[in-house]
């Protein structure tokens, strides 16, 4: 305490055999060390007392300017606490001292110097304030993140509940100053270096990956509007480094994937902020208006880098919606009129130029997100937009690529459309569009592409059978036929061939009608080139295939399928039977299910 030069030496004798507990780098997993720093009981008698004085010096010394020296200690001292911490013994009561509002007292007025586009600054070397910064925030990981969840995250490791709940230490209570702090950082900000704004947007994730009592204090309106605000400027790159501009993008939307699933696991209570909300303000940014550009010059990049911004946006909504309370989610972003706000990007989008098919594709798969699992979600969807609406908006885009029509695919089998025979078909409504589509895609490749793909996966069972048929299939399929000039013949033979395998299992009288006006032609002596593939596929309906089976039947396939019959005191007689045969088809198995316990049904 009276020799401040021993001090400074003791600390970097500290500092230098524990060197390798610095790792300051978000980026970066934490390093693997055998090897723990002291506890705090094991260090010399009343070194936090005289740490938090010349700690507290150097912040009293800051409005004059700190000289060389202070400046080094400083950080010496950070570098002392980060240290400190990787004992996550010592992390609870560090927390608690005053360091931790020393450290953010010094951060913000350093952040505030290198905002600031002045000759002075632009003379003088930032090198020494940037090390102390990028060191304060990651001394606010170490007390808010412990177990480093966050760098765990962003380097695609995902925790499961059990591996969070056997986490032995608790992080440190959030300081009220961080808020305020965060805030101050991204004001006028647009000269402070992407890296270092990169590094604040790490802490806030880390804060609210490292516990759920600190993440509700963080997420409040104010650091909604800060994340918002810096998506929107991501759209603007200037002179600045694509990179850079373009991660900081990206780690804005996972710190706002993590915020939604941290809010969903709270009560209403607790939230500052509602889910709706920010949903409300992010399908808003998404659909901002483009109309008027400050640049003329500039606006070819200003539009490319303006859909790879909401192309980033859509693919984040489909990492919102991998968690384990799904369906509430799903029903929030029901309320928050998604669909309407994803079909209306679809339909804006055609004023640009280029990276159309990208944009539809991520559509698409946001779309399916959303309505994954979730027969609800699917009938709002029909009531609100309508297929036959999303593919008049998809068709005005021009020509689609094999990525687009395999990602329709993908929406039926809510899952890889090659997974054929894995998955069936969840939602049959993306398969009568690809039908309609058929004769428009100039590619024959394409048409026999898709053609031969709806054979097999409507073909697979008879669940997959029924559901066709019940959709009205058949039909669908006949009037693309009546298009017969604009499909290649593999691709007709297909879908006559897909037709017969149909119509085994259900043919109506209508159906039967519009096939057989199908094979007119103009000129009597002239056959219609589909005279042979479609007598093949009617015998193929009359033909007796496998076992005897019933053409009345309950499918019991859906979770929630059931036969109800009348209470016992409503029962005739003295006695109630119930006859049925039972058909066990071969269910698909779902990928995401097959570590669970499996479902039966039960009769009784």
């Amino acid at each position: 305490q009276k020799d401040p030069d021993y001090l400074k030496l003791w600390l970097d004798s500290f500092v230098s055999s524990y060197e390798q507990f610095l790792d300051v780098d978000f980026e970066k997993l934490p390093t693997r060390v055998d090897d723990i720093p002291p506890g705090i009981s094991l260090l010399p008698d009343n070194i936090l007392q005289v740490l938090r004085l010349q700690l507290l010096q150097c912040v009293q010394k800051m409005s004059d300017g700190l000289e060389e020296q202070q400046q080094a200690l400083s950080l010496l001292l950070v570098k002392f606490f980060i240290i400190l911490c990787r004992n996550l013994a010592n992390v609870e009561e560090i927390g608690m001292c005053s360091y931790i509002n020393h450290v953010i007292t010094m951060t913000t007025l350093y952040i505030q110097q290198l905002k600031s586009k002045t000759k002075e600054k632009e003379v003088a070397d930032q090198t020494s304030i940037e090390e102390f910064v990028r060191h304060a925030l990651a001394f606010c990981e170490s007390l808010y993140d412990p177990y480093r969840n966050w760098r765990q995250r962003i380097a695609g490791r995902f925790l499961s509940t059990v591996e969070k709940s056997r986490q032995k230490y608790k992080p440190a209570s959030l300081t009220v100053e961080f808020v305020p702090f965060f805030y101050q950082c991204f004001q006028e900000s647009e000269h402070l270096k992407e890296s270092l704004k990169c590094c604040l947007l790490h802490l806030f994730g880390a804060i609210v990956a490292g516990g759920q009592r600190n993440a509700l204090q963080a997420v409040s309106p104010a650091t909604m509007e800060v994340l918002m605000r810096v998506l929107a400027d991501c759209d603007n790159w200037d002179d600045r480094n694509p990179e850079e501009v373009s991660r900081k993008a990206e780690l804005t939307l996972k710190c706002l994937t993590e915020v939604v699933h941290i809010l969903l696991t709270s009560s209403s209570d607790q939230r500052q902020v509602e889910t709706s909300t920010i949903l409300e303000n992010y399908f808003k940014l998404l659909n901002s208006d483009h109309s008027a550009l400050p640049n003329p010059r500039r606006c070819r990049q200003w539009e490319s880098r303006f859909i790879a911004l909401q192309i980033q946006m859509l693919n984040t909504i489909t990492a919102m919606l991998d968690c384990t309370d799904r369906p509430v989610l799903q029903a929030i972003f029901l309320n928050s009129n998604c669909f309407e706000h994803l079909i209306r990007l679809l339909q804006n989008c055609k004023v640009f130029q280029g990276r159309l098919d990208c944009l539809a594709v991520s559509t698409i798969q946001a779309l399916t997100a959303v309505m994954h699992k979730s027969p609800a979600a699917k009938e709002v969807f029909k009531e609100r937009i309508g297929y036959a609406h999303i593919y008049e908006v998809l068709k005005s885009l021009g020509q689609p690529s094999r990525e687009l029509l395999e990602e329709l695919m993908n929406m039926a089998v809510e899952g890889d459309h090659m997974a054929v025979g894995i998955l069936g078909i969840s939602n049959v409504q993306p398969l009568l569009l690809l039908i309609q589509w058929l004769p428009e895609l100039e590619s024959h490749d394409l048409q026999i592409f898709i053609s031969n793909w709806l054979r097999r996966i409507c073909c697979i069972n008879r669940q997959s059978r029924a559901t066709c048929v019940n959709a009205n299939m058949v039909i669908r399929i006949i009037e693309t036929l009546n298009s017969h000039s604009a499909l290649h013949c593999t691709c007709a033979e297909n879908l006559i061939a897909l037709l017969g395998s149909l119509g085994s299992q259900s043919m109506g009288s209508e159906e039967l009608l519009q096939l057989i006006r199908l094979l007119r032609t103009e000129e009597p002596k002239r056959a219609h080139p589909y005279v042979v593939p479609v007598m093949r596929a009617i015998l193929a309906m009359a033909r007796k295939q496998g076992m005897a089976s019933a053409l009345q039947y309950f499918n019991l396939c859906p979770s929630m399928a059931g036969i109800a019959v009348p209470s016992i005191h409503k029962w005739p007689g003295s006695a109630f039977s119930f006859n049925a045969w039972l058909c066990l088809d071969q269910d698909r198995v779902d990928p995401s299910t097959t570590s669970k316990s499996g479902k039966r049904k039960q009769l009784y």
